[in-house]
């Protein structure tokens, strides 16, 4: 779960060096041949950044943001058989970015549709009721002591369950009561920068 979290830090600035590097890649097949028209494609990738941002944050279906890397995929290409140099490199270049696009898009997709083993939480939530069962039953002398005590260790106990179940989808963006997910800033800045240079 932890590995998940960590890994997950990372995706969002991958996908914001992705979208950058293909949109300067399809701007260089514009250097070596003037005459190509690379605003169609320029604009795909734009929109596939806004479409990752909304899928992100739960706006739009899966479905919808493969559909517009499909979208954009097509665009590229369009573009990307103009190139009449050493295909390998720049041609290699633009699809191994939509790859790793879409890889990143996957792996989220695992990440967020994978639940942290279910026994362990059961343990934890059976371990807490035993918990507080105990706490209300213990006899102490002082009972604004015992008050206390059970009030801090229910409230510690509560909030490692629930911190639990926030770092198992560290893409919660879109739960209003998730507190733990990871930042999406530089792919938001990335979007904005695409939008500027496409102006």
């Amino acid at each position: 779960m932890l590995t998940d979290f960590k890994e997950s830090e990372k995706i969002s600035a991958e996908l914001a060096t992705s979208l950058q590097t293909l949109n300067l890649e399809i701007k260089a097949i514009q250097a070596y041949h003037p005459k190509v028209k690379i605003a169609a494609a320029l604009a795909a990738v734009t929109a596939l950044g806004q479409s990752l941002l909304d899928w992100l944050k739960e706006r739009i279906t899966t479905d919808q943001m493969l559909a517009r890397h499909t979208q954009t995929h097509a665009e590229v290409v369009r573009v990307a058989v103009h190139f009449k140099g050493d295909a390998s490199t720049l041609r290699g270049r633009l699809m191994q970015d939509l790859a790793i696009i879409l890889a990143k898009t996957n792996r989220v997709q695992a990440i967020r549709g994978t639940s942290f083993v279910p026994l362990v939480y059961w343990m934890a939530d059976i371990a807490a009721v035993l918990l507080f069962a105990g706490l209300v039953m213990a006899r102490a002398e002082n009972l604004p002591e015992l008050v206390f005590f059970q009030a801090v260790i229910s409230f510690i106990v509560i909030l490692l369950l629930r911190l639990i179940d926030d770092i198992d989808n560290p893409f919660g963006l879109s739960d209003v009561n998730s507190a733990e997910n990871v930042s999406i800033e530089l792919l938001e800045k990335a979007v904005e920068r695409l939008r500027a240079g496409a102006k």
